[in-house]
């Protein structure tokens, strides 16, 4: 296994859509993967604005 491949757990997602930029070298030329309980997870956070929902849709 190459360590290539990471699954992205719904607070690591939020923290990167949040800008947190202490996350972008570990993420850099990895393939990331985010499950479909994640997604249902992140889309229904409360409290996202249009904006945000959108930002999320489109990662």
């Amino acid at each position: 296994m190459s360590g290539n491949n990471i699954l992205l757990d719904t607070n690591i997602v939020l923290y990167f859509l949040n800008g947190d930029e202490t996350l972008i070298p570990l993420l850099e030329e990895r393939k990331l993967f985010v499950s479909f309980i994640t997604q249902l997870e992140t889309i229904g956070y409360q409290g996202l604005n249009d904006d945000e929902l959108h930002s999320i849709k489109s990662f």
